[in-house]
């Protein structure tokens, strides 16, 4: 959870990636919230929705509710969030160099995609990030990322 906060903490530091193309014009959000996905029990996994808290503990609490609500329920409904999200997946099994997401290009979509790989001993983490170019590009990955390290740093 530490790690997600702390990410969400960083983008919305970022101005880039609060960024949304909606219709013909780019909007931009106060504050982007989490869209991640938890799995479940049974092997399956369902959508959620984090309101974005900067204080951890604030966080932290209304995240365990979304998180049990979604461990709770059946189906891959969509968070049903909106835009104003950057969505989040994991794969803490592996260590990665690269992932790439699936993607229909009938739906518009430029939500930034953030994922997390496996943590290893000497507390690394992989991250892989896919973003529209068109709002964004290296230079404000690099921003996020500056950003995010130092975040983590100072826990």
């Amino acid at each position: 959870m530490k790690y997600l906060h702390a990410s969400l903490v960083a983008v919305n530091e970022v101005e880039p990636f609060k960024y949304r193309i909606y219709e013909e014009d780019v909007m931009i959000y106060d504050a982007v919230n989490a869209s991640p996905t938890i799995n479940r029990p049974d092997g399956t996994f369902g959508f959620a929705y984090m309101e974005y808290f900067e204080d951890f503990t604030v966080f932290s609490a209304a995240a365990r509710l979304e998180i049990e609500r979604v461990q709770n329920s059946t189906g891959l409904v969509p968070a049903g969030s909106g835009q104003n999200v950057i969505h989040y997946s994991s794969v803490p099994w592996l260590n990665f160099t690269a992932i790439s997401h699936a993607r229909s290009f009938s739906f518009k979509d430029s939500c930034p995609k953030i994922s997390f790989g496996k943590l290893s001993e000497n507390k690394r983490i992989p991250v892989s990030i896919h973003f529209h170019h068109a709002l964004m590009d290296g230079f404000h990955v690099g921003q996020f990322v500056e950003a995010f390290q130092d975040i983590l740093n100072a826990e």
